[in-house]
Order: structure tokens, then C-alpha cells, then sequence
């Protein structure tokens, strides 16, 4: 039995260009800070799990509700959704009420997959204010071990991988997450984002590691890491209001789950190549990834035209993530005054949403809901990991 508590409090998320930002969030621990989005809850089929749920926000009640579990108890009983005594609904399930209220919730997963868990009380609120997160699913007979059962969906159902990642879209209206934080309403009509987001963090603060000091709120990057034709499970889970399109720019992934269920009608196999996967509010996908192409090593050379200088370009003038080679794992020479962050002469590809708008932070560009992929030359199997 798998038993995970979870704790509600605020803070203040950080974005790159130096705002700061009023927010909800869950926490791992009674002293851990809150972040966006909540921990990652890894379990497995068939195993029976106890989400207790501790709110310390004084004023709102909190709730989580975990879309594709069913059936979800509490103390005893199916929860259920409960109201004010005006008789307007207030919370799709049972909740904690405010000022240090307790509640708890068991289900037992009956099917592999990716979901979310998010809360259900004035979901149209605490949910843009960051009451979200995912909860994975490792299939029965899951062993990291063997690699023909390290799988997303079990055996046999060719979604091996050798590393993962969790990836949750999200986005933030400024003005009225910190309305919130000096006791005004959250006036959805004037929902206006101003920010997009991968796991919380708006680029290029995305393809940081995990848990770097400055970001206590953020802990989760979004840089995707591996090497030439591993197979990468990236898992997409969209926690926002509104749609994105996701697409790791010049490559395309095969889609082998959506929504917590595995493509494939009895022995027919329905996942399928896409170049853009349009990520809806509520939804998640299955991704594999794998790259394969040219350029390995100095003895296959290939005719190679390099993009312009402008086109090499990151972040502030003069920063790039080219190598100075076209060659995976070497290094060469770069323009006068160009910073490489290239470390091993790996290659890059952007991961971005493909609305254009939404790969800039409050306006400016990069930023927003924008990571890259990284293909290694040689990479430790602990990088691509969820616990």
C-alpha cells in the first residue's frame, strides 16, 4: 500500500524576467516549501493508495480530485461532492477545510498510464493558482530491471523505454494570482495569461536542472536528455484552462497512450508519428522519442550547412548552444565574444509549444513554454529518472 501525504500552502514563484508571483501550492512535507506543479505520485496497478491531504490556507477549503480513478473513498464511503448551505456547489469531492483541516482519500489504480491530480474545490481558481499535479501509474508488472518490462504499459505492449520524463503544461495571470494574495477575488472573465509554463517554470529557466537552490518553488526542470536511439517515454499532462501545441522542433514522437490508455484495439496497433501533439486542458499523452540521425562521429562525414548566426542564437546577444562542430561529441571553434553552454558537444532541439505567443515571458521572447531536448554523447543512466 502506497501512502503519500500532502500539505497546501502558498509562496511566490519566480519567473526569468524577475516577477514575482503570489500562488497555491501542494508540499511534500510540513516544513518543505509549496511548488507547482505538487510531487510526482509514482505508483503501481493494483496497489491500494492513501493520499492524505493536510490545508493550510485559512480561509479555503481544499480538495484533489484524481481523474481516471475510480472508485475514490473517504472514510468509508465514495466521496462525493458537497455545497454550501445555499445549495451552490463548492467542491467536486469531499474536502479539507481551511486553517490546518484534514481529509483523506484511498483508490486503487486499475490501469497503467499517465494522469493528473488537481484539486476540485472552485477548481476554476485553485487550479490556475498551481493545486495541480501528476500521478503515474507503473503497469503490474513493471521491472527497471528487464528491460522488456520497463514499459509504460506492461509487457508486451511495445512501450519500453530506457529513460522518462514529466512534463505539465500550465499558465499564469499575474494579476490575478496576486489579487488572490491581497484578498481580492479571481475575476475568471478577465482570465488573461501572461505566462506559460512547463513544470511551473517559464524558459529558459526550463532547462535547468531540478532542484536548483534559487528556484524552491519550481523544483522540476524540463530538459529532455538522451542518447542516439534510446528509446525516451515523455509523458504530457495539460493542467492549465487552454490547449497547447507541443513539438520537438525537426523530429517527430510516436504516440502510444493518451488519457491513462494504451493506443491498441485488442491486437491492432493504433499508436502513430506525430510532428505537433496538441495538448488539451485536462488531457495527457504517451510519448516515445527516440533520434537517429546523421552526424555521429568525424569518420561519417556529411555535407553539413551550418544555420546562420542569427539562427544560433540564445537568450541574451552572443550566448548559443552550438558546439563549434557538426559532429556529435566534438568541439570546435566559435565566433569572437559567443558564449557556448554547449558542454560536450551534444546537440540541441527545441521542445516548444507552437503558439508563438506562448514562447515568451510577458511578451518577450524566449521564454514561456519552451525546453529543448539534448542528445549526449555519453549520459549516466540516473539522468531520466522518476522515483
Amino acid at each position: 500500500m502506497a501512502t503519500i501525504d500532502l500539505w497546501v500552502k502558498d509562496g511566490y514563484l519566480s519567473t526569468p524576467d524577475g516577477n514575482s508571483i503570489y500562488f497555491w501550492g501542494f508540499s511534500a512535507s510540513p516544513d518543505g516549501p509549496a511548488q507547482v506543479p505538487g510531487p510526482h505520485m509514482v505508483v503501481q496497478q493494483g496497489e491500494q493508495v492513501t493520499v492524505n491531504l493536510m490545508n493550510t490556507l485559512p480561509l479555503e477549503p481544499v480538495s484533489i480530485v484524481f481523474p481516471g480513478q475510480w472508485p475514490v473513498w473517504v472514510g468509508g464511503r465514495l466521496a462525493r461532492p458537497q455545497y454550501d448551505p445555499a445549495g451552490n456547489l463548492v467542491s467536486f469531492a469531499d474536502h479539507a477545510p481551511p486553517d490546518r483541516g484534514v481529509i483523506s482519500y484511498t483508490f486503487t489504480p486499475e490501469r497503467p498510464g499517465t494522469f493528473l491530480y488537481e484539486s476540485g474545490t472552485h477548481p476554476h481558481k485553485q487550479v490556475p493558482m498551481g493545486l495541480y499535479g501528476a500521478l503515474v501509474v507503473r503497469p503490474a508488472d513493471y521491472d527497471p530491471a528487464d528491460p522488456a518490462r520497463k514499459t509504460a504499459y506492461g509487457f508486451g505492449t511495445d512501450t519500453e523505454f530506457d529513460r522518462e520524463y514529466l512534463l505539465i503544461t500550465g499558465e499564469i495571470d499575474p494579476e490575478l494570482n496576486n489579487a488572490v494574495g491581497e484578498g481580492r477575488p479571481y475575476l475568471v472573465p478577465r482570465f488573461r495569461p501572461r505566462y506559460w509554463t512547463l513544470n511551473g517554470r517559464c524558459a529558459p529557466d526550463t532547462i535547468l536542472p531540478d532542484r536548483v537552490p534559487h528556484l524552491p518553488h519550481q523544483p522540476y526542470g524540463s530538459m529532455v536528455m538522451g542518447l542516439p536511439g534510446e528509446k525516451i517515454l515523455i509523458r504530457l499532462a495539460g493542467a492549465g484552462v487552454d490547449n497547447h501545441p507541443v513539438h520537438p522542433h525537426g523530429n517527430h514522437v510516436r504516440v502510444v497512450g493518451t488519457d491513462g490508455r494504451l493506443l491498441r484495439n485488442d491486437g491492432t496497433d493504433l499508436s502513430g508519428r506525430r510532428f505537433t501533439v496538441l495538448v488539451g486542458a485536462g488531457q495527457t499523452w504517451d510519448l516515445v522519442f527516440s533520434w537517429t540521425g546523421l552526424g555521429f562521429t568525424p569518420e561519417n562525414p556529411i555535407p553539413t550547412v551550418l544555420p546562420n548566426r542569427r539562427n544560433l542564437g540564445v537568450g541574451d546577444a552572443g550566448w548559443t548552444l552550438w558546439s563549434g562542430s557538426p559532429y556529435l561529441g566534438q568541439k570546435g571553434d566559435i565566433p569572437v565574444a559567443v558564449v557556448s553552454f554547449n558542454e560536450f558537444g551534444e546537440y540541441y532541439f527545441m521542445l516548444h509549444a507552437h503558439e508563438e505567443h506562448k514562447i515568451t515571458n510577458w511578451g518577450e521572447f524566449p521564454g514561456g513554454m519552451m525546453s529543448m531536448i539534448a542528445i549526449y554523447p555519453s549520459l549516466s543512466p540516473a539522468v531520466g529518472t522518476l522515483p
